[in-house]
């Protein structure tokens, strides 16, 4: 496969939605063996702007912050979809999110405003914002009179 058809393969895979850099590397090479045309194919894709780990952090964290996701959950995604580590860290330090408001809003809209008297009850509620990502110590002084 030449350089520009790996190109243009590239270029078609973002125009349906956007990937990050490792993403579609990946992809390049499941199509190409010859690691020069790949790295040539990136190169020429980052000098057009295609690819922007960067926006796609920033867009990706909105879209999980709008689900109502905690700090774990935003890193585990963003994490999965190949993105930098420290463009990661470097996007989360810069918000300004009260992660104890979020947590809140989630907890208000799912099981109401009610601190659980039950155990069970009280568990459930732990498990549920710890999946969506939520630390320990925020979840327990959600849930703490």
């Amino acid at each position: 496969m030449t350089e520009q058809e790996l190109y243009d393969q590239a270029v078609a895979l973002l125009a349906k939605r956007d990937y990050a850099s490792g993403e579609i590397r990946r992809l390049l090479k499941q199509h190409c063996s010859d690691a020069d045309i790949v790295e040539e194919a990136m190169d020429r894709l980052l000098s057009h702007h295609y690819l922007d780990d960067s926006r796609l952090v920033e867009k990706e964290i909105r879209k999980n912050l709008a689900k109502h996701h905690g700090i774990s959950r935003i890193k585990q995604e963003l994490r999965h979809k190949s993105l930098d580590p420290l463009a990661i860290e470097q996007a989360l330090e810069e918000l300004d999110v009260d992660w104890f408001e979020l947590a809140s809003e989630l907890k208000t809209k799912k099981f109401g405003d009610d601190i659980p008297k039950d155990p069970k009850e009280k568990a459930k509620q732990i498990r549920y914002l710890q999946y969506r990502g939520h630390t320990m110590s925020v979840i327990m002084e959600i849930l703490t009179p």
